[in-house]
């Protein structure tokens, strides 16, 4: 199952991330940083909520002028041309096949899932051949055939609802750009151009191969060099600040800083040594994994 929500994160984040955010401008009095009027932070805000407006904050979007606002529709019917109605369920169930199946058959078998998640174990540290994992799978699971199938049934159809609610807001974030990046002058030209037939196939097709499994695998090909570079990164700004004072550990802080932290964010000297022990993020990773486990069930 883990394997299948990544396949679909990497399908929706090849569609429309950029453009989505694009469309999700922050709501006014929207508190987004969960804090009230005297600036303190508000322990029970909704997690959730304070996350997306966080994100929100990071796409800000000014309103249209009066001069794009006349453009827009020109924009739209070039948007249009390029997303026509259904476009992204189509796009979405092409990737199921291209992308999401090959990437279920990778690493083990559902079998082997099954019988590892029944034992509490990782596949991999299963050493059974297929014909033992389908039995010690069917012990834990006599379903799990038919499971793995519905389940695989179902995916599609939730995706190709997800982008049918994706669409209208890419829609309008590109025709809002296109109407803010272009003159009318440019606009018209454009619209023009996709009014010929090398024009029309042009925009049919420019959009789709965006979501290509050929960029995405260029992009898995580019995966060693950015991890390379990251490393670069690191060493870099290692360099960067390396003549700067050492950070300072909360132990090393004297019993006045320390109470000036206590004071500052309400929490407790056993809350922060908990913290600082890990014994605070083992709950939450213990209660994470428990509800990773408890979806994929």
């Amino acid at each position: 199952m883990r394997k299948i929500v990544f396949a679909l994160a990497l399908c929706s984040a090849s569609l429309g991330g950029p453009l989505a955010a694009q469309d999700a401008p922050a709501e006014e009095g929207v508190d987004l940083a969960a804090e009230g009027e005297t600036g303190e932070w508000d322990a029970n805000a909704d997690p959730l909520r304070e996350a997306m407006a966080q994100m929100e904050a990071l796409f800000p979007r000014e309103p249209l002028t009066a001069e794009q606002e006349a453009r827009l529709p020109a924009a739209e019917r070039i948007v249009a041309a390029m997303i026509p109605e259904g476009t992204m369920g189509d796009i979405m169930g092409q990737m199921m096949d291209d992308l999401v199946r090959p990437m279920m058959e990778m690493g083990p078998s559902p079998a082997r899932a099954t019988a590892a998640r029944g034992l509490g174990m990782v596949p991999f540290e299963l050493d059974l051949d297929d014909a033992e994992a389908a039995e010690l799978a069917a012990l834990f699971d006599p379903a799990w055939r038919d499971r793995q199938e519905r389940e695989m049934a179902v995916i599609p159809q939730v995706m190709r609802e997800m982008m049918t609610v994706m669409e209208p807001p890419m829609r309008k974030a590109m025709s809002e750009l296109y109407a803010i990046r272009f003159s009318a002058a440019e606009l018209a030209e454009i619209e023009g151009f996709f009014s010929t037939p090398t024009g029309r196939r042009y925009a049919s097709e420019s959009f789709v191969m965006a979501s290509d499994p050929r960029m995405i695998g260029a992009s898995m090909e580019a995966l060693p060099a950015l991890m390379e570079s990251m490393e670069d990164i690191e060493a870099r700004i290692a360099e960067a600040t390396g003549d700067l004072p050492e950070r300072r550990a909360y132990e090393e802080l004297d019993a006045a800083e320390r109470e000036r932290v206590r004071a500052l964010t309400g929490l407790s000297e056993e809350d922060i040594l908990a913290n600082l022990s890990g014994d605070a993020g083992d709950d939450i990773g213990a209660a994470a994994e428990a509800a990773a486990l408890e979806g994929e069930e």
